[in-house]
Parts: C-alpha cells; structure tokens; sequence
C-alpha cells in the first residue's frame, strides 16, 4: 500500500473497446467510457490554475482573476449552498488565502471528461487534502492553527465548470461528495468539509441532516436502527499488488451492472459485500440482496433506463471503478417498494445525475458497491434527492422516511419559507 498521498499507478491508456451491458428490458446499452474534449478539459485547467500558489487550490479567490474569467449570468452552484451569482462568489471568497492557511493544500483534480449532453460542460473530482498551519480567514470565521497542526482529507467530491460560447465560465458546481465513507470531514465537501477537517465545524443546522442531529434520541426511543460498526463506513484497502487490469475492472464492473448489482447472480458479491449510500446504509450482502429484491422497478417502470456513462478506473482506491447514471422512467405499473405496493400514476421519473462506484478483490468479487450520491441537486424532477427517496418524490408517494429527515435543519426552514 502506497502512502496516504500517493495514487496508485494507474493504467497508462484506456483499453480500446465499449462494452456493453444489457440495463432495462434487456436493451444493449453502451457502458461508455468519459468523453474527451482536450480545449474545453485546458480551460478548466486554466481557471482552476488562475493565481494559483498552493499545489492546487480550489479556485481563483483573486476578484480581477473572478471578473476577467466568470460571466456576468455566472452561478456558483453546491449541495448546501447557491446560487450565488458574481459578485456574491468574488465577496465570499476575497478573505479566503490557502497558502497562509493551509500552504500545501491539494485539491487533486483529476478525470476531467466532457458532459453526456452538453460539450461545453467539463466534469472532474477533486479530493482535498491538507495541513492547517496558520490562520484561515473565511466567510467571518477566524480559524488559529492547532499544535500539533491538523491535517485533513476530503471525500471524492463531483465538480463541474460550464462555459458559455464566449469561452467565459457559466456555471460552478462543487463539493458534492461522493463517498462519505472517505476522508476525516464527516462526508461533507467543499470548504464547509475542510472547516470540519481541521476541527472548526460550522453550526450543525447548516451542514447535518435531521436524520443525523435527531438519530440519537430516535435510537433511544428504538424509531431508528442502532449506529453501524465503524469498520463499515471504511473503504476496503487493498494492496497495489492485487490491482486488476483496467480492461478487466471495466468487464467485472459490465457484469455488475447488468445483473442489477449482483441481485439477479449473488455470487458475484463477496461475503464481506457491503452498500453505501448517502442515506442507506452501509448493508452487508444479505441485507441488500433483501432491500433490493423487495422492490420490481423494472415492472413498474417498463421504460426504465439508466443511461450509464462515463465509466473509470479510480486513481486512489485499488481496484475501484466510477460511474455515472441517471434513471429515468414513466411509473405505468404497480410499484412494490418496503412491503407497500403504489398503483400506476403515469408520472416521470427524471433523477439527476448520480455517482456510483464498485470496487473488487482479487477475485473479481465485488467487495463495496456505492450510489445515489447526486452530482447537481438543481437537475431531475426529484427536488435534489437522489436514490428511492428521489423516486418518491418524483411520483409524489411516500419517501422510506419522511423526506425532511435528509435535509439540513436550514433546508428545510427555506423550503417552508419559499411556499409561502
């Protein structure tokens, strides 16, 4: 095993081929393989390298650099905040210098690949890491450095950079995790993450849900499961020497896909299997093998597709492949889901775009399986929810919990103020 900082080596070219997996009714679909376009992926880079004098900053916070580079329509765009137009970006962040605070902060961005849909949208994961040893100055908040310093590590986190035909940056989204297994900020991105990494965490109201500020008094009065075993919500570590070839992770991870995660072959799941959602989980293999097969999305939805895509090989976790999809499907048939059954409403499900992982052992066995995670909350017809609990509310039928839990105290007394 390579250092904490350190990727493993990965594969020196993509195979040459596209696979194909056979998602709903049955329907050859391609398992593709992330878009290239060399001149939109150079401007991301660019914009991410602007004033840049840490080993990889987030992004520009010099305002001449913001308003040469961003649009005047410009929208910053992340889980828990926005939009926030120009103006609003340049003041949040004129305070904000990384090389004081954190001087070998490291974003690693990395996979850059083009959008599915639009050619001028550049997709990319960032996984921040760093040491806190002087002052961070942001958004009011003063932190002092600890002794000894503190050092962080973010989960992978979904970015991406919109750019209008005048070559001027649209649109940012950023800091939705993608793991929350990952890193030492709780599962939360951006800078909100790094505040919690280095142990100056912003007010609970705004960054955790319901669900996670009530579980303890729900625990207590046995209205919700008891914590999971900490050893769960870690990434299984494998040693450089058991890395699969890129061709046959992307073959194993086809397979996958194509038998429904493994519910329709279990024994494509190794015993230590175990699902992680942002909400659900983390599930050993016979719970998911159970949840999962109560369900028949694929009666219900009899023009179910997921549109896989943008299909990689991980550069830090051995053995892991990415993926991204978004469901879609019209509810034309009874829906059995958490022992109730729904009637069909003829509604659409549009998710948003989400991210997906699998990672496998030596075997080929898969030994973690992760989704759900949603890469830009304004998309879909799901209010930004992702998973079952975006479904639901797409068809307007009763969430596994009620919805509310799965948002942040701040979210929901927005939602309430805008209905009024």
């Amino acid at each position: 095993q390579l250092p904490p900082h350190q990727p493993y080596p990965a594969p020196s070219r993509r195979p040459m081929l596209v696979l194909l997996v056979h998602l709903s009714c049955g329907v050859a679909s391609p398992l593709a393989p992330p878009r290239v376009n060399d001149a939109n992926i150079a401007k991301a880079r660019a914009y991410f390298a602007l004033g840049n004098r840490v080993p990889q900053q987030l992004g520009p916070t010099n305002a001449a650099d913001l308003r040469e580079a961003l649009s005047e329509d410009f929208e910053f765009v992340a889980p828990l905040v926005g939009p926030l137009g120009k103006e609003a970006l340049i003041g949040a962040t004129a305070s904000l210098d990384l090389e004081a605070a954190i001087p070998d902060f490291d974003a690693r961005y990395h996979d850059f690949r083009i959008d599915a849909d639009d050619p001028n949208r550049v997709w990319c994961t960032m996984r921040c890491r760093g040491t806190h040893t002087g002052t961070l100055n942001f958004g009011g908040i003063q932190a002092e450095a600890k002794s000894p310093p503190v050092a962080f590590e973010s989960p992978p986190e979904a970015v991406s950079l919109r750019f209008d035909g005048a070559g001027k940056l649209r649109e940012i989204t950023t800091g939705y995790p993608m793991d929350r297994r990952v890193g030492t900020t709780g599962g939360l991105g951006g800078l909100f993450g790094v505040l919690e990494g280095i142990g100056v965490p912003l007010p609970p109201v705004v960054t955790r849900s319901c669900g996670e500020l009530l579980g303890p008094a729900l625990r207590l009065l046995r209205l919700a499961p008891p914590p999971p075993e900490p050893s769960l919500l870690e990434v299984p570590r494998l040693a450089t020497s058991d890395a699969l070839s890129e061709e046959r992770l992307l073959e194993l991870c086809a397979a996958l896909l194509e038998t429904d995660y493994g519910a329709e072959r279990p024994e494509l799941l190794a015993d230590s299997f175990t699902f992680t959602g942002p909400v659900v989980g983390p599930l050993r293999k016979a719970e998911f093998l159970s949840s999962y097969g109560e369900s028949n999305l694929r009666e219900a939805f009899p023009d179910l597709e997921y549109s896989y895509r943008d299909v990689r090989v991980c550069p830090f976790d051995v053995n892991r492949v990415w993926y991204t999809y978004s469901r879609s499907g019209t509810h034309s048939a009874t829906l059995r889901l958490l022992g109730s059954s729904y009637p069909p409403t003829g509604k659409r499900w549009e998710a948003p775009p989400e991210c997906g992982s699998a990672q496998f052992d030596t075997e080929g066995r898969c030994v973690a399986l992760t989704g759900g995670y949603v890469m830009d909350r304004r998309m879909g017809n799901t209010e930004g929810l992702g998973g079952l609990f975006g479904m639901c509310v797409a068809l307007g039928i009763p969430t596994p919990y009620p919805a509310w839990l799965v948002r942040t105290p701040q979210q929901n007394w927005q939602r309430l103020l805008a209905s009024r």
